[in-house]
C-alpha cells in the first residue's frame, strides 16, 4: 500500500511539473510576444567605415562617443519593459568587441550582420524576417528609452493601424546636459524624430522595402521614412512623445560630414508634431 501512495504521489508530481513547464513556457512566450524589441545599430567608431567623415578624426574623441553609445545601450538593456535588443553590426572589430564587453543584462542582445554601413531597409528586413507580431521600437544608436512605454496598448496599434513617430528628450548626461536644446520634446518642433514604433503583422513588399535602401545618416532620412510609413505602409502616425520619453545621449560633438540630401520632390513626409497617445 505505502509503495502504491508513493507511485501515485510521483506520478502527480511529474503531472505538477510538467504544467508548471507548461505554463512557464507559455509565461516566457507571452512576455517574449508582448515585451519591447529595441532594433538599433552598434558601430566601432574608431574603425572603418566609421572613422570615415565624421567632423573629427581624433582617436581619443572617437573612443569618448564609443563609450557614449555604449553607455546608452545599457540604459536600454536595463529598461524593465525591454525584452530584447537587437543589434545591425557591419564591422567584425565591432562584433568582438560586443563579446568582450561586460553589459549587464547581456543576454538581452542579439547580434546580426549586415555588410556595410546601416540603411532603413536593413531594419526593415530584419523585422519582416525575424520581428512580425512584435512590438519593435527602432531607433538611433544614440537614443534610449525612458519613462511611459508601460502605457502602449499593443492590440490599440495594431487595430488602427498607427505607428509611434518619437521627438527626443534631453537631459543631464555624464559629460553634459542634453537638457532644453531646439528641436527636443517639449522645448520646441521642427520635425525631428529618431525612434519609431511599430507592430508589423504582415510581411512588406518589395515595393516598400525598395523605397527604405537608403543610408540612415543622410539629410531627409526621417522625412523619406515618414512618407513611406504613411503612404505605402498606409499607417497612421503619432508623436506622444510627451508621454513616451526617449533620450539623446549626444555630447560628444561628431557628426557624419558627408550628408547628401534624400527627401527630394515626391518624398516629403513632413513632419508628426507632438501629440497624445490616442489622437
Amino acid at each position: 500500500m505505502a509503495i502504491l501512495k508513493r507511485k501515485v504521489y510521483f506520478r502527480l508530481f511529474l503531472v505538477s511539473g510538467a504544467i508548471f513547464t507548461l505554463y512557464c513556457f507559455a509565461w516566457l512566450k507571452a512576455k517574449e510576444e508582448s515585451g519591447i524589441h529595441v532594433i538599433t545599430n552598434y558601430p566601432l567608431m574608431t574603425e572603418k567605415p566609421w572613422n570615415e567623415n565624421q567632423t573629427e578624426t581624433n582617436i581619443s574623441r572617437l573612443w569618448q562617443r564609443q563609450e557614449e553609445i555604449e553607455e546608452t545601450l545599457q540604459k536600454n538593456l536595463n529598461h524593465t519593459l525591454v525584452t530584447a535588443v537587437h543589434l545591425l553590426v557591419n564591422q567584425p572589430l565591432a562584433e568582438q568587441r560586443l563579446s568582450e564587453q561586460n553589459f549587464h543584462n547581456k543576454h538581452k542582445i542579439f547580434v546580426h550582420r549586415i555588410n556595410a554601413l546601416p540603411k532603413y531597409r536593413d531594419f526593415f528586413d530584419y523585422v519582416n524576417d525575424r520581428l512580425q507580431n512584435r512590438f519593435v521600437v527602432m531607433m538611433n544608436m544614440d537614443i534610449y528609452l525612458g519613462e511611459g512605454f508601460e502605457m502602449i496598448n499593443k492590440t490599440f496599434l495594431v487595430k488602427s493601424k498607427i505607428s509611434y513617430i518619437l521627438t527626443r528628450h534631453g537631459r543631464q548626461e555624464k559629460r553634459c546636459n542634453m537638457g532644453g536644446k531646439l528641436g527636443y520634446c517639449g522645448v520646441s518642433y521642427f520635425g525631428s524624430h529618431d525612434t519609431y514604433i511599430f507592430v508589423l503583422t504582415q510581411p512588406l513588399d518589395e515595393s516598400v522595402l525598395a523605397e527604405l535602401d537608403y543610408d540612415m545618416n543622410v539629410l531627409g532620412a526621417e522625412n523619406k521614412l515618414i512618407w513611406v510609413l504613411r503612404n505605402k505602409m498606409k499607417r497612421r502616425l503619432l508623436n506622444p512623445c510627451e508621454y513616451l520619453r526617449t533620450y539623446h545621449n549626444h555630447c560628444v560633438d561628431i557628426h557624419g560630414s558627408v550628408r547628401p540630401r534624400i527627401n527630394k520632390s515626391g518624398y516629403k513626409g513632413g513632419g508628426v508634431a507632438p501629440s497624445g497617445l490616442y489622437e
